[in-house]
């Protein structure tokens, strides 16, 4: 019976930590006054690079891969507000050595490895993925992106294991792609379909400035 009630009380410890971070913690979550200030910086450069490009001046996306995976890393920057409005998880390509810790980054096809830099994300989806967008690379570092069929898109993977530090790599829920919980790309797809001009993603590591 003790062991019985144990187990129970280790089950519902558990469950009340995922359901912390999966709903409260998120969506969103202000990145520390460090990554900020970083991500307040970027954005006067993306804005720069979106009117370039014509896209949209009210929104943009910034990933910041050098956060561990078990904390929000994707960030929905408002201009108008000059704030993060939104943040939700994102995983990393298990490719060419990648570990849950340490992504390995690539644009080489086949590579199942993420990309860093500038994109734009488009309307048109996947193949086999309805909820789903497809990226275009800006950049030297992630001109291969849409050859490539890299997407923003949501795994289940993502929602159970985001209770972890590291969110663990798998291949069937990223090869690549910018992979989210369920709930960010309900908050994506509804932001993203509500704008007449495409949003830019800006993906990169503030520990190694790229």
């Amino acid at each position: 019976m003790a062991v019985a009630l144990m187990m129970m009380a280790a089950i519902v410890s558990f469950l009340g930590y995922w359901a912390y971070k999966y709903y409260g913690s998120s969506l969103p979550e202000l990145p520390d006054h460090g990554y900020y200030e970083s991500l307040e910086h970027r954005s006067e450069a993306a804005l720069k690079v979106i009117k370039r490009h014509n896209l949209n001046e009210d929104y943009c996306l910034f990933i910041d891969y050098s956060i561990p995976s078990g904390t929000p890393r994707l960030f929905v920057w408002s201009f108008k507000e000059n704030r993060v409005i939104s943040s939700t998880y994102v995983m990393h390509g298990p490719g060419m050595g990648s570990t849950a810790e340490k992504p390995v980054f690539s644009n080489r096809p086949c590579s199942n490895c993420s990309s860093l830099g500038r994109f734009i994300v488009t309307k048109h989806r996947g193949t086999r993925l309805k909820r789903s967008f497809r990226l275009s690379g800006l950049d030297i570092d992630n001109r291969t992106a849409y050859a490539r069929g890299l997407l923003i898109h949501s795994s289940k993977w993502v929602d159970a294991y985001c209770w972890k530090d590291y969110i663990p790599l798998h291949e069937k829920s990223c090869k690549g792609c910018v992979t989210v919980s369920t709930r960010g790309l309900d908050y994506l797809e509804n932001l993203i379909n509500s704008q007449q001009k495409r949003l830019l993603l800006w993906s990169f590591c503030s520990e190694t400035d790229k």
